[in-house]
């Protein structure tokens, strides 16, 4: 997702990429994952240019397989992300000292020479998207922490009010 800045108009440009499932691999190595993406991962991308300040806006689009993080059951979920960005030449200066950000300094990004290169920036975008745990629907009801049933199918015949008998010394004790 390279682009030579002047490539990009004034009024601006647009650029659809696909994405194979694997996209994201060498930079989710060594990571345990719960997921695994089922479709292209979909790119679409509009730059517009002011001077030499480009305004990147992005949506990315995948189908993912989840492991449901509370009964472990296989589902897919769509997945989309909206990012807007501004890129600037990268300042020429070090800095030195106690620096005050603003808000669209936070938002800026900054590059080098005569091209920008956007991948790392919607990898980023991607994988800020996944949520920490998935679930299958909001609802789920989970495993039963004692026999292991899948809540959401059936119902188990473990005591409702079952302590874990690690902790029954907690019912003892005397708190103030």
């Amino acid at each position: 997702m390279q682009f030579r800045l002047e490539d990009i108009p004034q009024e601006g440009r647009e650029a659809t990429f696909s994405q194979g499932e694997n996209w994201l691999d060498e930079r989710l190595q060594g990571e345990e994952r719960t997921f695994r993406f089922i479709s292209p991962i979909t790119v679409h991308l509009s730059l517009s240019k002011l001077g030499n300040t480009i305004l990147v806006k992005s949506r990315a689009e995948a189908k993912v397989e989840w492991s449901c993080a509370r009964c472990l059951e296989i589902f897919s979920l769509g997945l989309t992300s909206e990012y807007s960005t501004i890129l600037k030449p990268k300042p020429g200066f070090s800095l030195q000292g106690e620096v005050v950000f603003t808000r669209e300094d936070v938002e800026t990004e900054f590059y080098e020479g005569e091209e920008i290169d956007l991948t790392s920036l919607v990898q980023d975008q991607v994988l800020l998207a996944l949520p920490q745990k998935a679930l299958c629907r909001e609802e789920c009801r989970g495993l039963c922490p004692r026999c292991g049933k899948n809540l959401n199918r059936e119902v188990c015949e473990c005591a409702v009010g079952f302590v874990d008998p690690r902790l029954e010394i907690l019912r003892k004790g005397k708190f103030k």
